[in-house]
C-alpha cells in the first residue's frame, strides 16, 4: 500500500539534492505529476533532475505501473506469438523510422506485430508521425485496432489514445524537449494484454543493464539493444550490447554485423537532418528503393522478431527473409493494406506520387 500522505515538499527537496526515490516516492510523485497536481514548471524540474541523475529500477516500475493503471487494453484474437519493435528514444543521432520500418518487415515475413508509439518528442520524426502522414488515422477506437491485428498481423497503437494519461503530459513533454522517464518506461507499457515479447532499442548504454532489471520483472520475452554509436537500435555502424531477457533469466552477448553479413558503414549513410528527409527515408526503405545501407539497416533490426517468432532460425536467416520480404514487394503491400484499413489510401498514393515511387 502506497503511503499517500507521503510529503510532496521533502519529495522535491530530495529530487533537486539528487536522490534515488523509493518505488513508493516515485509512484507519489508521478502520480502527481501525470494527474496535474503539480504546475508544469515544478513537473519539468522533477523529470529534468531524474534524468541528469539517471533513473532506478524503482523509479521506472513506479512510472510503468502508473501508465498501466490508466491504460486502455486490448487482447487480439490471435494464436501466435505477439511482439513489438520499439526505442525508448533519446537517441543524439538522427535517423529515420527504423523500428517502424522493420516492424512492417517483420508483419511482411509472418510476424504478428503490435507496434506501440507515438509521436517524436526528442527526435525529429516519431511512429506516428511519419504513420500519420502517409494516411494512417490515429484516432481509431482500440477494437478496430485489434481487429487490424487479427487480420492483417500488425497494428499501430497510439500512445496517447491508449494512454490517456499521457495526454495530460503531452504538452509538457513537448516543452521540455528531451527524453525523460517517460521515454524510458513507455516501451514497456504496450497495451496488449497477450503481448509476447518486444525488442527494444535503448540509447544509453548506462540504461540496458537497468532495463535487464526491469523486464525480469515482467512476464514477457525481451531482446533489449545499445549501439555503440548511440542510436536506439541495433546498428550497423558497429558493435552491438545485445541482452536476452527470458523467464527470469539475463543472457548478453555482442553482435557485430559483420558475424551476421553485413558489412559496417558509416554513420553518415544511415542519419537525417529533418521530417521530411525522414519520412521519404522510411518509405522508400519498405518499398525496396533505399540504397543497400538502409537495407542492411532495416533487415537486421526485423530479424530478431522473426526469431522470436520461429520463422527464421537465426539472425542470418532472417536477415535474408527480410531482404526477400523488402525486394519482392510484401513489405511494401502490407504497408499499403495497413493505411487502406486504418486510415487514408488516397493519402499514401499521393505521397507515393510526390516521390515518384507509385
Amino acid at each position: 500500500m502506497i503511503n499517500t500522505e507521503l510529503n510532496i515538499k521533502n519529495l522535491l527537496n530530495k529530487i533537486s539534492s539528487r536522490e534515488n526515490l523509493t518505488y513508493d516516492e516515485a509512484k507519489v510523485i508521478f502520480t502527481n505529476i501525470v494527474e496535474r497536481r503539480i504546475h508544469d514548471s515544478y513537473s519539468s524540474s522533477i523529470l529534468k533532475e531524474i534524468s541528469w541523475k539517471g533513473e532506478t529500477v524503482d523509479e521506472i516500475l513506479a512510472m510503468i505501473e502508473i501508465i498501466k493503471q490508466h491504460s486502455i487494453t486490448i487482447h487480439p484474437n490471435i494464436h501466435n506469438n505477439l511482439f513489438d519493435i520499439c526505442g525508448t528514444g533519446g537517441s543524439k543521432i538522427k535517423t529515420f523510422n527504423i523500428s517502424t520500418a522493420s516492424a512492417i518487415v517483420a508483419a511482411a515475413a509472418g510476424c504478428y506485430i503490435a507496434k506501440h508509439g507515438n509521436r517524436a518528442v526528442s527526435g525529429i520524426c516519431g511512429s506516428a508521425d511519419f504513420l500519420e502522414y502517409i494516411g494512417l488515422n490515429l484516432s481509431l477506437p482500440p477494437h478496430i485496432v485489434s481487429t487490424c491485428i487479427e487480420e492483417l498481423g500488425i497494428g499501430f497503437l497510439f500512445a496517447p489514445l491508449f494512454h490517456p494519461v499521457l495526454k495530460n503530459v503531452a504538452k509538457l513533454r513537448k516543452e521540455i524537449g528531451m527524453k525523460t522517464i517517460f521515454n524510458v518506461a513507455a516501451p514497456l507499457c504496450n497495451p496488449c494484454s497477450n503481448l509476447s515479447g518486444q525488442i527494444i532499442g535503448i540509447y544509453d548504454s548506462a540504461l540496458l543493464n537497468k532495463f535487464s532489471e526491469v523486464t525480469k520483472k515482467l512476464n514477457r520475452n525481451f531482446i533489449l539493444v545499445n549501439s555503440n554509436d548511440g542510436i536506439d537500435e541495433i546498428s550497423t555502424t558497429c558493435l552491438n550490447e545485445i541482452i536476452h531477457v527470458y523467464n527470469g533469466e539475463i543472457n548478453k552477448f555482442n553482435l557485430n554485423p559483420l558475424d551476421v553479413g553485413i558489412p559496417l558503414t558509416s554513420v553518415n549513410n544511415i542519419i537525417i537532418k529533418n521530417k521530411d528527409d525522414s519520412i521519404q527515408l522510411t518509405l522508400k526503405s519498405i518499398y525496396g528503393l533505399a540504397h543497400k545501407e538502409i537495407e542492411d539497416l532495416v533487415a537486421l533490426n526485423s530479424s530478431p522478431v522473426l526469431v522470436l517468432s520461429n520463422i527464421a532460425k537465426n539472425l542470418k536467416e532472417g536477415i535474408d527473409i527480410s531482404r526477400s520480404v523488402i525486394r519482392e514487394g510484401k513489405a511494401r503491400k502490407k504497408l499499403v493494406d495497413l493505411i487502406t484499413f486504418c486510415g487514408n489510401k488516397d493519402r499514401l498514393s499521393e505521397i507515393e506520387n510526390h516521390l515518384n515511387i507509385s
